[in-house]
């Protein structure tokens, strides 16, 4: 499959997943996602944690929580720790993971992330967690965190990068795409810190962290076609050695398996006293 960024752009319309199909998608996804060993490094999780300083007594939204991974992270250090998500198979293993946990001061709920059924300004922290590449709308998510998000509260995102380049960065999200159809793109830093500017945040902290991934076992862990499988594998390939994948180093180990460096975004910000009109 050739290698032609332009005419990737024309194909993303029909790839891009709707509401229901993105639940059904997660649903297939929950035992596959909480087993991730990427998912589950801790020092990814560590530097987030550093990055946003809960101080003990905020109480804090999780948006996008899949099965509650983070709160594990979070809520011993809050006085009080909400997980939303859209599929409910991920919010029933969030509350199955929280019991495991002994998490008494966590609780998760069906939720859409564009609509939280939260009053203004009623957490402290709000974060979200490799879930921004899978909205359609993340300046609007943004804008809804900073709604519930009291003034001087903080916003705290992790996702991935995409690379500053557009070539770059749309090689990398039909790659991501074609092997998980819920993904919907990912941001560059710097649209990341402009989002988060006009949500109404003064912007504390950017910070990245990387990690390498198996290729066959990133593909494993989602769901799609043997069609698609191949053509992720072949477009990693061609990209061995270049910068086409969004600026991630991809290689071949001495076994010949397929690597790549994933690059991880980490924002804070603090909510100014008055946010944007809209």
């Amino acid at each position: 499959m050739g290698g032609n960024p332009s005419g990737f752009e024309s194909r993303r319309s029909h790839l891009i997943m709707q509401p229901n199909d993105i639940v059904d998608q997660f649903t297939a996804q929950v035992d596959r996602f909480v087993a991730s060993p990427h998912v589950n490094e801790p020092e990814p999780v560590a530097r987030f944690v550093a990055a946003v300083a809960p101080r003990g007594d905020e109480g804090a939204l999780d948006v996008g929580c899949g099965p509650g991974l983070l709160a594990k992270a979070f809520a011993p250090r809050v006085r009080e720790f909400v997980g939303v998500d859209l599929t409910p198979a991920m919010v029933e293993k969030a509350r199955a993971i929280a019991r495991e946990a002994g998490l008494a001061n966590a609780r998760f709920q069906v939720a859409d992330a564009l609509k939280l059924p939260f009053e203004t300004g009623s957490f402290d922290l709000a974060l979200t967690r490799l879930a921004l590449h899978h909205m359609p709308d993340v300046r609007g998510l943004v804008r809804e965190m900073a709604r519930v998000t009291r003034a001087g509260g903080k916003i705290g995102l992790f996702d991935l990068t995409a690379s500053e380049s557009t070539e770059e960065s749309a090689y990398l999200n039909l790659v991501e795409r074609l092997r998980d159809p819920s993904h919907a793109r990912a941001l560059p830093i710097s649209e990341a810190v402009q989002v988060v500017g006009l949500a109404g945040f003064d912007l504390d902290r950017v910070d990245t962290t990387d990690l390498e991934l198996d290729v066959d076992d990133w593909i494993a862990r989602a769901q799609q076609s043997p069609d698609e499988a191949r053509q992720v594998r072949e477009l990693l390939a061609e990209a061995v050695g270049t910068r086409r994948f969004g600026g991630r180093r991809v290689r071949r180990d001495e076994a010949g398996k397929l690597k790549f460096i994933v690059r991880y975004m980490i924002v804070v910000g603090t909510r100014r006293e008055r946010l944007p009109v809209p």
